[in-house]
């Protein structure tokens, strides 16, 4: 179970270290110092500022643990309504030496049917195929985005204005059973009464060809998700002091979520490597693998043709940790998926890899306690790397915006409430 677990949050290429960084500490930590900041000068508004980010932070978190698994798969049952198999790769429309629809018909006609029935119907209605599969991408991107950085934001000011002007509504009444007749001043959504009717926004996104959008990681779908939901966001904000914060907050956010965090993996296992002489540029799993250490004399690397080697040979020990590693997908019956598309190059990097640390194995006077030092070095560094970018995404940026944002309006208090 902990190696599964730190497997996981260990990909960077994957969402779930977005997942425990998100949920696990930085809603928690940035709702509290936003309700922190804010009561340095008004508590009234701490108050409104606490409720505001909360409903923004967790409805975000629900609409991508919920809303996008559950429209992926209301697409994927239009798909097959049609006939045609949601599950197979839109790369594979394009054809190669190795991989492609007419390929890997030829291929597993005999031992994958059903998978190679599927390639078939897909290459007998490619335009409809292509149609659908874009579809889903932008039904899954658009939607998302569309709730997140327009409904969410929209429904949350409103809430907060209709607070406000029950409180105002209150104090005016309160002041007039005194005998006091001025009126209290409400400038409150002056600049949202402004900007909430601006819809003249161009910032639409282009697309290319339908085979790479289609086909894009869970990771890259979630940036492309961010990029739309920053648009949104900044567009919505209620005025111009709050979009250049809301700007400053989501583009630090996209930083520390999709480039600082491979950033600190690559630096730390460089200094791994340098400091312990110890290759942990693998998945935990293999690591963690001692039938895999016991028997690195009988593993048998190719030289070339990885892919035909994988297919020839599926039981050999390097075809087994393709698979332990996520780069090769299998059948139940163990052929290798044929509407999957493999990624030639993750497979020549991961086989490089092995190559280093099997040498390193080898030169080491005991393999086995090697194995498990390297695989304490790489849990070290993965939970290194989520104690650091989380320590940034939950407490530093969240100051560093708090100072931007003194900075260009003097107040600690919410630009969007103040």
């Amino acid at each position: 179970m902990f190696i599964n677990i730190i497997s996981a949050i260990g990909n960077n290429s994957s969402v779930y270290p977005l997942l425990v960084r998100d949920c696990g500490i930085e809603n928690v930590a940035k709702v509290t110092l936003t309700y922190k900041q804010n009561l340095k000068e008004s508590k009234e508004i701490a108050k409104h500022a606490l409720r505001e980010r909360a409903i923004d932070e967790y409805g975000t978190s629900a609409v991508w643990l919920g809303g996008i698994p559950l429209i992926g798969k209301g697409c994927d049952y239009l798909i097959r309504k049609t006939g045609l198999s949601p599950n197979t790769r839109t790369k594979l429309l394009n054809e190669s030496v190795e991989q492609g629809l007419e390929c890997n018909i030829k291929k597993f006609q005999n031992i994958a049917p059903e998978s190679v029935a599927n390639l078939k119907k897909i290459k007998e209605n490619k335009a409809l195929f292509k149609k659908l599969a874009g579809a889903k991408f932008i039904a899954t991107t658009a939607i998302p985005i569309f709730l997140m950085g327009y409904i969410l934001p929209k429904m949350n000011f409103r809430y907060t204005k209709k607070k406000r002007d029950k409180e105002l509504s209150l104090k005016m009444k309160q002041n007039n059973s005194f005998g006091k007749n001025t009126p209290v001043k409400n400038n409150f959504y002056k600049d949202f009464e402004i900007f909430k009717n601006n819809k003249n926004n161009k910032n639409t996104p282009s697309f290319k060809g339908i085979e790479t959008l289609a086909d894009f990681t869970s990771l890259q779908k979630m940036m492309i998700l961010d990029g739309g939901l920053t648009v949104g966001r900044v567009g919505t904000a209620r005025n111009n002091a709050e979009k250049a914060e809301m700007f400053f907050k989501m583009a630090g956010m996209c930083y520390l979520n999709y480039v600082a965090p491979k950033s600190i993996e690559k630096g730390l296992n460089k200094l791994t490597k340098k400091i312990f002489n110890i290759n942990v540029d693998l998945d935990p799993k293999i690591l963690a693998d001692k039938n895999f250490v016991s028997n690195i004399d009988k593993l048998e690397i190719p030289d070339k043709n990885l892919l035909s080697f994988i297919d020839s040979k599926p039981d050999s020990m390097f075809s087994k940790l393709a698979e332990k590693s996520g780069i090769i997908e299998r059948l139940k019956s163990g052929v290798r998926n044929p509407e999957k598309y493999v990624d030639i190059k993750k497979l020549e990097e991961f086989k490089n890899n092995l190559c280093q640390y099997v040498n390193s194995l080898k030169e080491s006077d005991t393999p086995q306690k090697f194995a498990k030092k390297a695989f304490r070095a790489k849990s070290f560094n993965i939970l290194t790397n989520i104690i650091i970018s989380s320590t940034l995404l939950a407490l530093v940026l969240p100051k560093l915006q708090f100072m931007f944002r003194k900075a260009i309006t003097g107040s600690d208090l919410e630009p969007g409430i103040k």
